[in-house]
């Protein structure tokens, strides 16, 4: 190991950060992290105050943590936790996967179909999303896609207090050309008149038409085209790394799919997550780590001048943390200062 500064930092976003923010919404096209610029705009004007801790409602929270590359000072990535998912106003809904199984006497043949329900909540979890990073910084040796994964679950351990007891992920699903899905294609679109695009941009602001369009009667599966039924609850292959990330960290598929577009939410207890397991806080020391000892960390750092993380080998020695002097520079922390820590997979 060289003593060189960090590659990247992954810190909270600012409002300079709006035009390479809404270039990364519109080549992600999620919901999360809007391709509008006045949308965005207002976005990174709650998620600062939400940093700041001035947003206590949970509902109304929003954290958008960016990568920046620290030799250009460019953002080269993004991710989000939204701090509530599902209200009274505005419910979480999703098609619970079942199946029930019936056999008959006459025949001895018995079946077990599976079936999907439209069920909702109006007390949600805490939700993770909006992870992108930009095509040319994807399969780096640093992993940036994995740091920005694992900065939201090191938040979630620093303020346990912001955030409900669950943490929920959706993940993206296959797409036909011209981002279609083949499930509300089939499904969606005649029960609502509506295309994807329609519906997924109406859910942003109103969600009535969900409980109220979507049939009450469970959805068996059989019923759909053979083609439907093998891509419900399947993640792209753009989202399968972000998939394993999670899946790491402790997070499960739930048996339960997106109404629009079937992809799958995977979901964990925050205390069963394993990076909220290992977090510790501890005083940074600058030194030479022990090849040896150390592990892969990733380190960060909350006070006035705001939340920022890196990653670093780290070793444990009593309550402090050894890392190369770099890091603590690449902080902007002087030796001794108190920082949390978690180890990267």
């Amino acid at each position: 190991m060289t003593d060189e500064p960090p590659a990247f930092l992954m810190r909270e976003s600012r409002p300079s950060d709006h035009r390479i923010l809404l270039s990364l919404a519109r080549e992600l096209d999620s919901i999360n992290l809007p391709a509008e610029p006045r949308e965005l705009t207002r976005l990174l004007e709650r998620s600062q105050r939400s940093f700041r801790g001035r947003i206590r409602n949970r509902a109304a929270s929003v954290y958008v943590f960016c990568a920046e590359e620290l030799v250009r000072h460019r953002v080269v990535g993004a991710s989000m936790i939204i701090g509530k998912h599902g209200t009274p106003e505005s419910p979480h809904f999703y098609l619970e996967v079942g199946s029930d199984e019936r056999y008959s006497h006459t025949l001895k043949k018995m079946f077990r179909h599976s079936y999907l329900r439209l069920r909702h909540s109006m007390d949600g979890p805490t939700e993770l999303g909006g992870l992108i990073v930009t095509r040319t910084m994807r399969r780096r040796p640093e992993r940036i896609g994995r740091q920005l994964s694992w900065v939201r679950f090191l938040y979630l351990a620093l303020h346990p207090e912001r955030f409900e007891p669950r943490a929920l992920a959706e993940m993206l699903p296959p797409t036909t050309p011209g981002h279609g899905n083949l499930f509300w294609d089939h499904y969606g679109r005649r029960v609502t008149g509506l295309s994807f695009r329609e519906a997924d941009r109406l859910s942003i602001h109103d969600k009535e038409f969900i409980q109220a369009l979507f049939p009450d009667s469970p959805l068996y599966t059989f019923l759909l085209p053979e083609e439907v039924r093998n891509a419900l609850g399947q993640v792209g292959e753009g989202s399968r790394g972000a998939a394993t990330l999670l899946e790491q960290a402790g997070m499960r598929f739930l048996e339960q799919i997106d109404p629009f577009d079937a992809g799958p939410y995977y979901g964990a207890a925050l205390t069963d997550l394993e990076p909220v397991r290992h977090f510790r806080t501890l005083r940074a020391v600058g030194g030479v780590p022990d090849p040896e000892r150390c592990q892969d960390s990733l380190v960060a750092r909350e006070d006035d001048d705001g939340f920022r993380a890196v990653r670093a080998f780290s070793c444990l020695e009593g309550a402090n943390l050894v890392v190369e002097r770099a890091v603590l520079q690449a902080l902007k922390i002087h030796d001794r200062a108190l920082v949390s820590v978690v180890p990267l997979p």
